[in-house]
């Protein structure tokens, strides 16, 4: 257990990332359609090559380093220092103080020991000596997650999500241009503003609407923060998702049989197909919310290599996905497909209660097993 503070940066600090991250997709996508429309893919890719390399140019004067060694006990929000005679801080010194850390403690650079931070030391383009005998340990710790059963259920829940998001990505174009909507290729690009409506809106709400519910809990339990406090947060995006998975599936196979001329006898509006995408959208970005800070939060010291296990798992998904999405169409239709993949993403969503009873053990036989949070058990 620890203090709740350290939790609501991890929130905050993802819940902004995901947000200017996915407005500026959108603002792109939005944009590509009048730049394919008016000069053609070949200046799509000259755009997108100068963007990134404005981009690379100003990472290179705006972004620092932030690489440096942490005690493993600053997890907890305690940390031991041991100092000399001298007064340097050293591993094995005579004289230890224990320093309880909080958010108004900032990161001591030691500038006797190490110089001055300055603007032409963040210029260079290696300021640390590469560790390469760390590489070997990222994977070593990459393929215990695989192991724990918690983050197994993480990577597929984000899996299930995501492929949500996939399958309606890669259709919604054809739903929408063919009869009955009638979208110009032009139009396609609005469709993804809903999604700039999620990150100003709805994933705010979700990230600060989370951490309300964790500061309650937290208060409850003597001011202490469990990790699987956060799993609680995960109803809201699921409901949703599944809701708005089986509201494209039907609007899209109604749509597709008044183009075979096949009428159901009952019509959707294009409002229902363009929601409920984005819709998905949000769905997938809260699994993905919460999914990544708890799994930061139950292993803060493998951190690294817990949040690959979660975006290298659900890439294998999502592609594997991604192949499946004409096939399903063809066998079952949008109707089934969706009533398939919605169905599997809100069972995996029900998991979260075991997991919520039980990620403390499971953190314990991870300590036990691994070496790893013991800390938080």
């Amino acid at each position: 257990m620890v203090s709740h503070s350290r939790s609501l940066y991890h929130s905050i600090g993802l819940t902004l990332l995901l947000a200017i991250e996915t407005i500026a997709t959108a603002v792109f996508f939005i944009v590509s359609t009048y730049i394919t429309n008016s000069w053609g893919w070949r200046w799509w890719y000259k755009f997108f090559t100068i963007a990134n390399g404005f981009v690379l140019l100003l990472s290179f004067f705006l972004v620092a380093e932030t690489d440096f060694d942490r005690p493993e006990d600053a997890t907890t929000g305690e940390v031991h220092l041991h100092f000399n005679k001298q007064g340097d801080v050293e591993k094995d010194g005579e004289q230890e103080i224990l320093v309880r850390v909080t958010t108004a403690h900032g990161n001591v650079l030691q500038p006797e020991r190490f110089g001055e931070r300055t603007w032409k030391h963040d210029l260079k383009l290696v300021t640390l000596k590469p560790r390469w005998h760390l590489i070997l340990p990222f994977y070593r710790d990459f393929l215990q997650g695989l192991c724990i059963p918690s983050m197994i259920w993480l990577l597929l829940l984000n899996g299930a999500f995501l492929g949500l998001y996939v399958f309606q990505a890669g259709t919604f174009a054809s739903v929408l241009i063919p009869p009955p909507y009638g979208f110009s290729f032009n139009s396609l690009g609005y469709v993804q503003a809903g999604q700039i409506v999620d990150c100003l809106i709805f994933l705010p709400l979700l990230g600060y609407g989370s951490d309300f519910v964790i500061k309650a809990l937290s208060k409850r339990n003597k001011g202490l923060f469990k990790p699987e406090y956060r799993l609680i947060g995960i109803s809201i995006p699921a409901t949703v998702g599944v809701v708005c998975a089986i509201i494209y599936g039907q609007s899209a196979q109604c749509a597709a049989d008044t183009l075979k001329h096949q009428p159901t006898g009952h019509s959707w509006h294009w409002s229902a197909v363009v929601i409920s995408y984005t819709g998905d959208f949000f769905a997938f970005l809260g699994a993905n919310l919460v999914g990544l800070t708890y799994a930061i939060e139950s292993f803060p010291n493998r951190a690294a290599s817990m949040l690959a296990v979660i975006c290298v798992g659900r890439g294998f998904i999502s592609f594997g996905l991604s192949y499946a999405t004409l096939p399903s169409i063809s066998a079952i239709g949008y109707d089934g497909a969706m009533n398939v993949q919605g169905g599997i993403a809100g069972g995996l969503a029900l998991m979260a209660i075991p997991v919520y009873l039980t990620g403390h053990k499971i953190r314990g036989l991870a300590a036990k097993w691994f070496g790893m949070g013991a800390d938080l058990a």
